[in-house]
């Protein structure tokens, strides 16, 4: 890449999640400053950046003129889809480079809008109810549904319905996690679930990595990624059923630039997408195509918030879905609402041999978040195996060596079977 040394990027939100953003930026040379209204413990970007500002990422005036004084040289958000809408604004207001319009966010950022672009393309969607015919009460153990803010991400106010008489708690308990007051109603599926990152550089649309994606479900707060396995068991079905009506689609879009994250389930070898953002995926793909590929999709997006372009090389020239290992995220997750005391084992978990990378989201002291949600995640830790047998052993090895304790001395981590 163009040497891009000294020039200053402003990251808005500074979420554990952003850390990825503001240590991309920082290796290839670039100046960071994070800011949103949060203090540092709320926004732990802000400790790792170069500096921080405490502008809220609405107030576009103020942050124009300080961005304007201070010489900013690019603008980027990562993970969180009510962002988008502050960043374009910004990037208009400042003449600096953005990768898509307001309008065009908008688009991916609303459940509704994504499903019904889906349905012009003929790409197929997870089954949905009308709200204003739907009888809930159809509802039961063996007919649940699932109710979702059209336009919120990470699980939030996601709620599995299967009793009638909850139907109207839920409803509302949804609708309350929704800008707009909105929510889609839909099948509830117990299948396989299967995520993919593409990435568009100068028109060109490039799919870059599938994986499958394994679920820890809750009885009613909705599910959280439990592991993601790459390359997934289905890419070459989907790369000939499905690869080329999803590219139409994109294509009727017109982007330009940026990367996007899809999800969609199998449904007896039928993908059915219900998920889209036009955003870095905290799923952090880039971890494993850098790894095998060689392109990492948080620094082209920082190549381009400085210089327009993603990269001074063809990144359709590096990726290939396929891998050249067998690749794992594993999430650590812990009994929600609850206080860490102590934690023991992540150094020794580090240094295994197979562990590529291994980020936390939790300290001591800390209270582990809302059930059904990825604040539940404690700890992320990204595997490149030789095989599946070797992968089961690191699994097990990190059972074995992972301690998160609370103050009564019991182990916070959930006994999960991963691979399932």
């Amino acid at each position: 890449m163009l040497s891009l040394k000294g020039k200053k990027i402003l990251i808005l939100g500074g979420n554990a999640l952003a850390i990825d953003i503001v240590k991309a930026a920082q290796e290839l040379g670039l100046y960071t400053i994070v800011t949103d209204w949060n203090t540092p413990d709320q926004s732990p970007a802000k400790y790792v950046a170069d500096e921080y500002w405490m502008n809220s990422l609405s107030d576009i005036d103020t942050l124009t003129d300080k961005i304007v004084k201070n010489n900013i040289n690019g603008i980027i958000t990562g993970f969180t889809d009510s962002y988008l809408p502050y960043y374009a604004r910004l990037c208009q207001s400042t003449g600096l480079p953005c990768y898509a319009t307001e309008a065009v966010f908008e688009k991916t950022l609303d459940k509704a809008q994504f499903k019904a672009m889906c349905a012009q393309h003929n790409v197929p969607i997870v089954p949905e109810y009308e709200l204003s015919t739907f009888d809930p009460n159809t509802i039961s153990k063996h007919h649940k549904v699932i109710i979702k803010p059209v336009d919120n991400s990470g699980s939030r106010g996601i709620v599995i319905c299967d009793k009638p008489d909850e139907w109207e708690e839920k409803l509302a308990y949804s609708k309350s996690f929704s800008n707009k007051g909105h929510v889609i109603i839909e099948q509830y599926m117990d299948c396989d679930d299967v995520s993919f990152e593409y990435k568009i550089q100068d028109g060109e649309v490039i799919l870059s990595a599938i994986c499958d994606r394994y679920i820890y479900k809750t009885a009613t707060f909705g599910s959280v990624t439990k592991e993601l396995i790459y390359p997934s068991r289905y890419t070459e079905t989907y790369l000939q059923d499905v690869n080329k009506r999803v590219l139409n689609m994109f294509n009727s879009m017109h982007l330009q630039n940026g990367v996007l994250f899809m999800q969609a389930f199998v449904d007896n070898g039928q993908f059915r997408f219900y998920e889209m953002g036009y955003r870095l995926s905290g799923g952090r793909h880039y971890i494993f195509t850098e790894n095998q590929n060689n392109s990492n999709a948080a620094k082209e997006l920082c190549h381009f918030a400085i210089t327009g372009s993603m990269a001074d090389y063809s990144i359709a020239h590096r990726s290939n879905p396929l891998f050249h290992n067998l690749c794992c995220q594993l999430s650590i997750l812990c009994k929600a609402e609850t206080i860490i005391d102590s934690i023991i084992g992540l150094e020794d978990v580090r240094a295994l041999p197979q562990v590529i990378d291994l980020t936390t989201y939790y300290q001591e002291g800390q209270t582990i978040g809302k059930i059904g949600t990825t604040s539940q995640i404690f700890a992320r830790i990204h595997i490149v195996a030789e095989s599946m047998e070797g992968l089961d052993n690191v699994i097990r090895s990190v059972k074995k060596i992972l301690i998160v304790k609370n103050r009564k001395g019991e182990n916070l981590i959930i006994d999960i079977s991963y691979n399932q």
